[in-house]
């Protein structure tokens, strides 16, 4: 069989020490009492579950959140120790696989509560629905269960639920959401609270409770839109330049001639294209840089190409082999989104699944990551 060979014409960089940056950033914004999970699910937001994983245990986080159990038995595989609670996957059927790993389930359901107190021993977060109509128990099956006596013998370590609209300061369904959360932690008392996830560590302290959980500030979205930004950014996206051409006055770039040139250009073919997540959308509305230049997406988005307009930028900087920066601290994930229009999250994931990462400041990590005390016991909090 023959060797894979990479071409090397995408460089994804992310920038673990940027990571931890802003893990540190967030803790510090919310102070002293208030503790910050770091959200890793979806192979943390296509940056690499494992190496991000163990940059924030590095930096101090002492639970993660992860979407589901095949993303918890990897980081287990992987020998990342600490506390990792699963967003969602059926306790009811693979519980020994709960317990043989230390992993915590998120509780979401009725079904989900019976199958955990059925087990009396089992560590477990509780999420209530509070105006997301996504997943968690209803407030009245919160207050049947509360009064019938089940968390009396099984009491959930953390009470959790999740906002809607926090990147939108002044929306009402904030504050109905944090009148509904507090009512079932004043009822419950739970040693830990969580309500806020990266966006909603903008709204105040009223919104932190003993906990946020954080995902995309993490990774350098700034959901909340604060200014000045407090996050690093921490990815950088440069694509090698494959070939160049001379294009003619009035000549169509690109399918579909959605864009025609009004002058005589060159006219570089960049190695990404929509395959390693790059939105179609992003066609004739963002520039690359080239050195201290920018030069125009022009035409059509290809599947593994793009098209850059060189026509004033200096030969000696844009021939074949070189290569232009589409992100970086200039222009970042977020001002991206923003051009073209879809969400961050969306690009940040793509571009992970779809790009050969490179990863800065891995000297960073240990080898082996410590293990952190299960410090998740539930208990009542006191008046």
């Amino acid at each position: 069989m023959l060797p894979l060979v990479r071409s090397g014409n995408v460089v994804f960089e992310i920038n673990l020490g940027a990571i931890q940056a802003n893990f540190q950033a967030i803790t510090a914004l919310v102070g002293l009492g208030v503790k910050v999970a770091g959200v890793v699910k979806s192979d943390a937001y296509g940056l690499g579950l494992v190496d991000v994983a163990r940059a924030l245990i590095h930096a101090g986080c002492d639970l993660l959140f992860v979407a589901n159990l095949d993303e918890a038995l990897l980081l287990r595989s992987s020998h990342v120790d600490g506390a990792i609670a699963v967003f969602c996957d059926d306790f009811a059927k693979f519980g020994q696989l709960y317990r043989s790993n230390n992993l915590i389930p998120v509780v979401n359901n009725c079904a989900e509560l019976g199958a955990i107190s059925a087990t009396g021993t089992q560590p477990y977060f509780l999420n209530v629905e509070t105006g997301f109509s996504r997943f968690g128990l209803a407030i009245a099956d919160v207050r049947r269960a509360y009064f019938s006596g089940t968390f009396d013998r099984y009491p959930p370590s953390v009470v959790l639920s999740h906002l809607a609209c926090s990147e939108r300061v002044a929306d009402p369904t904030n504050v109905l959401q944090r009148n509904r959360f507090r009512a079932v932690y004043d009822l419950m008392k739970p040693t830990w609270g969580s309500l806020a996830a990266s966006a909603g560590v903008w709204l105040g302290k009223s919104y932190h409770f003993d906990m946020v959980r954080v995902g995309s500030a993490l990774y350098g979205l700034h959901d909340a839109g604060i200014r000045p930004n407090p996050l690093q950014p921490v990815v950088r996206l440069r694509a090698k330049i494959l070939d160049v051409r001379n294009v003619a006055r009035r000549e169509a770039v690109g399918y579909g001639a959605t864009f025609r040139t009004v002058r005589a250009s060159r006219v570089a073919i960049v190695g990404i294209g929509y395959k390693h997540g790059l939105p179609c959308a992003c066609a004739n509305k963002i520039s690359a840089r080239v050195a201290a230049y920018s030069a125009p997406l022009i035409g059509t988005m290809c599947m593994e190409n793009m098209m850059i307009d060189i026509t004033d930028i200096p030969e000696a900087l844009c021939g074949p082999g070189n290569f232009v920066e589409l992100l970086g601290n200039d222009f970042t994930v977020d001002d991206l989104a923003a051009a073209v229009g879809v969400n961050p999250n969306e690009v940040l994931t793509r571009l992970g699944a779809g790009c050969t990462r490179r990863y800065l400041n891995s000297s960073l990590l240990s080898t082996r990551h410590r293990a952190y005390p299960m410090q998740w016991t539930a208990t009542t909090r006191s008046e």
